[in-house]
């Protein structure tokens, strides 16, 4: 009897695939991808527009078309009281979708703005820092300590109200399990300066990344529609003055 033969393959495995973990969007892509943001941000612009139209040109609101019915307007002194609630609506609606992205938004500037050797300058070649964050750290944070031991430190900066200035340190080392923090105000000595850096490296974030008109000009917008209609001529003179 003849014997059976046994034939066996030998297939190669199959490589695994490579999966790449996703990559994370910048703050300006986020913004751009928020679906809710951008419909209420188009929402509060159009209507604060309708409403600067009526208060600089006179235009009148004639009729509407909803998805139901046409919706005649006869009373236009309403129509204006009614956009004027509307928009102050609105903004809370869009400071509701836009509040995550102020917080991302003052960390930016205020970080840019540490980063001035005014406030923080690390020696090239030494291990020495300099500038008033360093000169403000409170007397209970041994930073040789902190050094030897591999601790953490860092700072940021707090704006409060009342033109109030504040640093606030974190730091543990390494036999703490949980941060310490303490915020030291700024001092008067160094109050002016600091005031000139905050409103410089704030205008200069609206000339230089687009994320913060993208999230604060409908509050501008809006804000600046509900002023024209209730100082009306008082802004129609100023206007004045300055085309003359």
């Amino acid at each position: 009897m003849a014997d059976n033969a046994v034939q066996v393959s030998i297939v190669s495995p199959i490589p695994a695939a490579t999966v790449e973990p996703p990559k994370q969007l910048t703050l300006t892509q986020r913004i751009d991808a928020d679906e809710g943001l951008k419909a209420k941000r188009k929402l509060l612009t159009v209507v604060s527009l309708i409403l600067l139209a009526i208060a600089f040109s006179g235009a009148k609101v004639v009729e509407a078309n909803t998805f139901i019915m046409k919706v005649t307007f006869t009373n236009q002194n309403g129509i204006a009281y009614l956009l004027l609630l509307s928009i102050a609506f609105l903004i809370i609606r869009y400071y509701n979708y836009a509040r995550p992205y102020h917080d991302e938004l003052y960390k930016t500037w205020t970080e840019r703005m540490l980063d001035a050797p005014y406030f923080y300058a690390r020696h090239p070649y030494e291990d020495e820092v300099a500038g008033i964050v360093m000169a403000r750290v409170p007397d209970c944070i041994n930073l040789d300590a902190i050094r030897y031991d591999e601790g953490s430190f860092r700072f940021s900066y707090k704006c409060s109200w009342l033109f109030i200035r504040k640093f606030s340190y974190t730091w543990a080392d390494s036999k703490q399990d949980d941060y310490q923090i303490k915020d030291i105000r700024v001092g008067w000595k160094n109050y002016i300066q600091t005031l000139f850096f905050e409103t410089k490296y704030q205008a200069s974030s609206f000339f230089t990344h687009r994320e913060n008109l993208d999230i604060l000009a409908p509050y501008l917008l809006g804000c600046f529609s509900i002023l024209s209609f209730i100082y009306n001529k008082e802004i129609i003179e100023i206007l004045k003055g300055f085309t003359s």
